[in-house]
Parts: C-alpha cells; sequence; structure tokens
C-alpha cells in the first residue's frame, strides 16, 4: 500500500518532472498556522489599542521604516506579518499553478479563490486605517482574514489528500447535518464578535450568566442586544457542537473530529465567561479570537471530511471517490 502513496507524493509532472506534493501540502499547512498567529496577532494590536498608531496606510507616518515605539511595534509589526504571508502565498499559489495538471483541479481554483480573498483583506486593512477603525472594516477584516485561513487550510487538506489518500468510514446523515448546521451557524457568531469588540461592547453586559441583575435579557436593541445576541449565538452553536458527537459516540474520523470541535466550542465559552468577569484582559482576548479561529479551521476540516465521506453502508478505498466506487 506504500508504493501507491510515494507515486501519489511526488506525482509525475509536465515533461515528466516529478512533483513534491506531500512538501507544497506542508508550506500550505504551515501558512496556515502562520496565518492563524496573524489573526491572533491582529486581535492583539486591537486589545492593546494600537489599531491607529500607524495613522496612514501604506506607510507609517509616511516612512516605509517608521520610528518605534510600543503601539508602533505592534501595528507595523502586524502589517510586515501580514506582507510576509502575501509573499509566501504568491510563492505557494505560483507553485501550484505551475504544476496544476498533476495536481486535483481544485487545488488551482481554490489558490484563485484566496488570492481574491487576500486582495480583498489587504484592501480592508487599509480601509480599517483610513476609516479610522470602522465597525464594518474591523468586522469585515476580520471575517476576510479568516476566510483566506480556512481557504488555505482546505487548499492543504487538498494536496495532502492527493499525496495521501486515507480510507474514510462512512458518515451518517445525522453527522452531516450536525456539522453543517455548525458551520451555517458560526459565520454570524464571526460577525457578531466582530461588530462587539468594534462597538466596544463587550462589557454593556457585566456579569453572567445574567446580564444586568437578575435579568438574562433585559432587551434586544442596541448595544445590549447586540451583546446578548452573541451569548445566544454560543448557546446555540454549543447545543450544535453536541449532535454530531450524539450521532457519532466519538468514532472515526468525523466522530473524533467533532469531539475535539466540542472541547473547543467549551473553551471559548469560558474564555468569553472570562472576558466578561475579568473585564477583558488582554491575554484572554487575545486567547478568545485564537480560539474562534481554530474553530473555524475544525468546522472547515469536518465539513471536508464529511463531504468526501461515503454514506453508511459504503466504504471509499484510498484515492476513490464514491462515484468511482458505484
Amino acid at each position: 500500500m506504500q508504493a501507491p502513496r510515494t507515486e501519489q507524493a511526488t506525482a509525475g509532472g509536465p515533461g515528466g518532472r516529478s512533483v513534491p506534493v506531500r512538501a507544497m501540502a506542508s508550506v500550505a499547512l504551515g501558512l496556515v498556522g502562520v496565518t492563524w498567529v496573524l489573526i491572533m496577532f491582529g486581535a492583539s494590536v486591537r486589545a492593546h489599542g494600537a489599531g491607529l498608531a500607524c495613522p496612514d496606510w501604506p506607510l507609517c507616518f509616511g516612512e516605509v521604516i517608521p520610528p518605534i515605539d510600543f503601539g508602533v511595534a505592534y501595528e507595523f509589526g502586524h502589517r510586515v506579518l501580514a506582507g510576509l504571508v502575501s509573499l509566501a502565498f504568491g510563492v505557494l499559489f505560483f507553485w501550484i499553478l505551475r504544476h496544476r495538471r498533476a495536481l486535483p483541479a481544485r487545488a488551482a481554483w481554490l489558490g484563485g479563490v484566496a488570492l481574491v480573498v487576500l486582495v480583498v483583506q489587504i484592501v480592508l486593512g487599509g480601509l480599517t486605517v483610513l476609516e479610522l477603525l470602522a465597525q464594518w472594516t474591523v468586522t469585515s477584516h476580520l471575517i476576510a482574514g479568516n476566510l483566506f485561513c480556512v481557504v488555505l487550510f482546505i487548499i492543504a487538506l487538498t494536496l495532502r489528500e492527493s499525496a495521501a489518500p486515507v480510507t474514510r468510514s462512512p458518515v451518517s446523515m445525522a453527522q452531516r447535518l450536525g456539522v453543517g448546521l455548525f458551520a451555517v451557524l458560526l459565520p454570524f457568531q464571526f460577525a457578531l464578535g466582530g461588530l462587539v469588540s468594534s462597538n466596544n461592547a463587550g462589557l454593556v453586559c457585566p456579569s453572567w450568566p445574567t446580564c444586568a441583575g437578575a435579568a438574562w435579557f433585559p432587551t434586544f436593541e442596541g448595544l445590549v442586544g447586540l451583546h446578548l445576541m452573541h451569548r445566544v449565538v454560543a448557546y446555540g452553536l454549543l447545543a450544535a457542537a453536541v449532535l454530531p458527537v450524539i450521532a457519532s459516540g466519538g468514532r472515526g474520523r468525523v466522530g473524533r473530529g467533532s469531539v475535539l470541535l466540542l472541547a473547543l466550542v467549551l473553551a471559548q465559552v469560558a474564555l468569553g465567561i472570562a472576558n466578561v468577569m475579568m473585564r477583558l484582559p488582554v491575554e484572554v482576548t487575545v486567547l478568545h479570537t485564537g480560539g474562534a479561529a481554530a474553530l473555524v479551521l475544525v468546522t472547515a476540516w469536518l465539513n471536508y471530511e464529511a463531504a468526501l465521506a461515503p454514506r453508511p453502508g459504503r466504504v471509499t478505498a484510498p484515492g476513490l471517490s464514491t462515484a468511482e466506487m458505484a
């Protein structure tokens, strides 16, 4: 069984040249990790109040390399890391395009999608500064950054699958619905979280589980309503995360992944509560953002696995699709 995997890990490209697919997958996965760090770095910039430490864009105080103080170090460092991620992705995308004939077709078009999202993210980063941290730019910047990370992750999964196909156990409809429902709810929670942060509404409800005094949900209007909707969707996500665990019993790739997803949701809820009870400490705020980004990646992986897994009663062999089994 090992020989076919070796062939696919170095698939033949144009002119008989070998294509190091496994190495490409590792580079893509490494870039996902750096992008995840970049998302947390951005949260740290926001939590330290350094979002406008460089008041112009793309330069900083009109200079390529500005005088450095605490705030500028955060904001300018974030820009430098973002630039390095952009350059690294450009190299990866060129590598994929160069060997696209030896790779799954979706690798190239996913790379194109990632490129478009990256361009949008760069523009949003500039607008976030030029629009003085407007709520819509901050929220859109957060969503686009995580979307770029997700598309990169799917590219990495696609390349890894090409290098080393796996046998998947059947996944029931209940499991598919569970992870699918979670994937539908999560973008709403991200948007709400971005709006809560950009509107400085993290402490408009200064207690938990109540909002103020004895009332859990005193109103759904204004900033209090925005904060409470963030809590409500979080409870919905917790319930949605339980469904695939119950359906799978924690067995199989999707089942074990569902257990991980539930653990991450519980950790996120705990961090959200800590944010309120401890009055938004920087460390907890950054961890909350990083945990949310990790949830996005695990959700993407679970839905990727569920999409490729056969229905109950059918098992796919490595490298063989369900359609081909039929």
